[in-house]
């Protein structure tokens, strides 16, 4: 009986080596040589792949972070670049191509030079700045922002959006005590008339930055490789007490269906009741953290 155990403790031992060897970081060039033609939508901190999910604390505590994307299913690694935005950690997205990554991430090497790399599929030697380019800053009153899902939504839907981020945005100076909410869509007609990806990220992370709280809202259950996901990330990191308004949990990233420190989670029902209570003496419950 006994005989058989110093084979099993060869075989642990060699299982316990095994798993030691398979958790040796990698460098960034080995990330991105892994990544190409890997498992989309993960992501490495440190060198070593993340396997929990999204954690604000993880993300806080390391050097340096790779993501590999693909859409429509990038949420959980959107929160972590924008987490990773707000933190000033440098970051690699790994994707085929620009246009996998939502819209206004698609230049973020240019807003932070640096920081961000975004590898072409022939790039090889690829390296991290040791001093990445400061955040921009906003000269306009700011003291509250609204982050909206827009994402390719057609003329109507898009329309109708917007109609609702006013009721949002008046809701948030009658009822939550704001003077000046932040909404970029707002001030945009039609999706066509957006910014540039790289000013309109700018942008968007300076009002983020000098707001006190944030309201995200979400049109739609269609799962998206939107911003919005960024911009949550970046405000879950900053700290910025935040209400999401969704039609349904299936539409949020598996990490927001989890408990997040500063997010409360508010499911509304149709468009139309939404408006209501948007327009009535409860607002507050839907615009103040």
């Amino acid at each position: 009986m006994l005989s058989g155990r110093p084979a099993q403790l060869v075989i642990l031992l060699l299982w316990l080596l095994a798993l030691c060897v398979g958790a040796e970081p990698l460098s960034l060039g080995q990330v991105v040589e892994e990544a190409r033609g890997g498992v989309y939508n993960r992501y490495w901190l440190d060198g070593v792949e993340a396997e929990e999910g999204f954690s604000l604390d993880q993300i806080a505590r390391c050097q340096w972070l790779a993501l590999q994307l693909d859409h429509p299913q990038a949420e959980d690694g959107l929160l972590v670049a924008g987490a990773a935005l707000a933190l000033n950690k440098p970051s690699a997205y790994l994707v085929m191509g620009r246009e996998q990554l939502p819209y206004f991430l698609r230049q973020a090497d240019k807003v932070r030079p640096g920081q961000v790399l975004i590898p072409g599929p022939s790039d090889r030697n690829v390296a991290f700045e040791t001093v990445p380019a400061p955040l921009a800053t906003l000269d306009r009153p700011v003291d509250s922002f609204i982050g909206s899902l827009m994402s390719n939504l057609n003329n109507f839907e898009y329309g109708e959006a917007r109609l609702h981020l006013q009721a949002i945005q008046e809701a948030m100076v009658r009822a939550g005590g704001r003077k000046a909410p932040y909404c970029e869509a707002l001030n945009v007609a039609k999706p066509a008339d957006f910014d540039s990806p790289a000013k309109a990220l700018a942008l968007d992370l300076a009002a983020l930055r000098k707001s006190e709280n944030c309201v995200f809202y979400l049109y739609d259950s269609k799962s998206r490789p939107s911003g919005i996901w960024v911009e949550v990330g970046a405000a879950l990191a900053w700290n910025k007490p935040s209400v999401l308004l969704t039609p349904s949990l299936e539409a949020l990233p598996p990490a927001l269906r989890r408990p997040q420190p500063n997010l409360r989670v508010v499911v509304y029902q149709t468009h139309q009741h939404l408006i209501h209570q948007l327009q009535s003496d409860t607002a507050h419950a839907l615009v103040v953290p």
